[in-house]
């Protein structure tokens, strides 16, 4: 009789030299081969799949993970806006955040960010900035170059009005909402009957509606996201109101008929002028006749001609006529000399532009006369001026108008009721051609 007995193999085979065997060796390798390849095949199936249940992977999210696109995208937002942009999802994330520190230098920069700030002054000017009121400061009057202290990264963004980039401490507060029933400006019959596209800038074509992206980001939004201005175009806003108020408060009062007789108010161009002013679709050039004296003259042609560099006239002073001997023997004269020594241009006495009137008691008065482009009048209704109201058409959301603030155009109700009317249609033809076209491909 024979018994077989099957010893188990030992677990540490024998070493030879100190080393495992051949054979041990090579089997060890072959199965780290065979389990790195299913291992990395198993990798790549979990990262298709990752890949394939994430909604959010797309083009866009790539396009934001790309070195130049993520920091033109940058150069056009503020801090707010980028914390923002790589919250929306994990892609957008991960792509913006290994570019973290060049992005957050290549935000949007203040213009005033390079100007000092007064430490004496900061106090009484930040102060007056919280106050709405006291923005009608002139700033020669002041001193105010419209930082009131260091300027903010956060919130950045451009002037509605002149595109100047404006940090939150150098913008102007934003008024109160009672006050934005004040900003409205009435538009003549050329402007409000005109399509909208026409209105904002750049210019759209006309087909465009007022719930187009182009649209909506070129019209006022001092009523929906507020009141962006900076110092210098936000200052006057709030006589800017009381003035065009008093226009139409003293047109309510002064009627066209003054017992019984025509008083001309509101014929020819005796109107309110359209709120867009010389950018008027139906504006028309008129003779100006302004006030003046020679040193308002001066100034203004000055301002038109362009003044002349001190290099340039000291080098020439030897060729005019009314050159000095000095000035031959190579001395240079200041600008006030030349003006002292100099005959007086005809351009200073009274000519095409320039009148000489006058007036009780002999005094003489200067007026200067140009040619000007000035929009055309404006509507008046009688059941506003019974009623004493002052633009209720406009401030119902009735009518089309004008932004005094940001000098945008405001949508009425017939704007918005085009764009309904417009998105009513484009969806039945949709729903119409959906079925021929399952026609045809049957």
């Amino acid at each position: 009789m024979a018994v077989f007995v099957d010893l188990d193999e030992e677990e540490d085979e024998k070493r030879q030299n100190g080393q495992l065997p051949l054979d041990a060796v090579k089997a060890a390798a072959v199965t780290e081969v065979v389990a790195s390849k299913g291992t990395g095949k198993d990798r790549e199936e979990a990262h298709g799949l990752a890949v394939r249940d994430d909604p959010n992977r797309n083009s866009m999210t790539q396009a934001l993970g790309c070195y130049p696109i993520i920091m033109s995208v940058a150069a056009n937002i503020d801090l707010n806006t980028l914390d923002s942009l790589s919250r929306t999802c994990r892609a957008i994330h991960g792509g913006v955040l290994q570019y973290r520190k060049m992005l957050l230098i290549s935000t949007l920069h203040c213009v005033n960010e390079h100007l000092p700030v007064d430490p004496e002054e900061t106090l009484r000017f930040r102060a007056r900035a919280g106050n709405w009121f006291y923005m009608e400061d002139a700033p020669g009057r002041t001193g105010y170059s419209g930082k009131a202290g260091q300027c903010a990264r956060d919130m950045v963004s451009e002037c509605r009005r002149c595109g100047t980039v404006a940090c939150r401490n150098c913008a102007i507060k934003p008024p109160a909402p009672i006050v934005l029933r004040d900003r409205h400006r009435r538009l003549c019959v050329a402007c409000a009957e005109a399509p909208i596209g026409y209105l904002v800038k750049p210019q759209l074509g006309p087909d465009v509606t007022v719930e187009s992206d182009s649209v909506e980001r070129a019209i006022c939004q001092c009523a929906s996201t507020g009141v962006w201005l900076c110092q210098p175009c936000g200052r006057s806003i709030r006589s800017d109101d009381n003035e065009y108020k008093s226009i139409w408060k003293w047109r309510n009062q002064y009627t066209d008929l003054l017992g019984g007789l025509g008083t001309g108010i509101g014929e020819g161009d005796r109107g309110v002028i359209c709120g867009r002013g010389k950018e008027c679709r139906a504006g028309r050039e008129r003779e100006q006749e302004t006030d003046c004296d020679a040193a308002d003259l001066r100034e203004a042609d000055a301002n038109f001609l362009g003044t002349t560099p001190l290099s340039h006239t000291s080098s020439n002073s030897s060729l005019a006529p009314w050159s000095s001997a000095s000035s031959n023997h190579g001395s240079v004269s200041t600008a006030s000399d030349t003006a002292e020594r100099r005959t007086p241009s005809p351009q200073l006495k009274a000519g095409y532009e320039r009148h000489e009137i006058e007036g009780i008691g002999g005094v003489v008065k200067k007026k200067l006369v140009r040619m000007v482009k000035i929009g055309a009048c404006v509507p008046e209704w009688d059941d506003e001026r019974q009623k004493g109201e002052i633009l209720g058409r406009e401030v119902q959301g009735r009518r089309r108008s004008w932004c005094g603030w940001c000098w945008r155009v405001i949508p009425g109700k017939k704007d918005y009721d085009a764009a309904a009317k417009a998105r009513i249609q484009a969806e039945e033809k949709k729903t119409l051609n959906g079925p021929d076209k399952k026609n045809l491909d049957g």
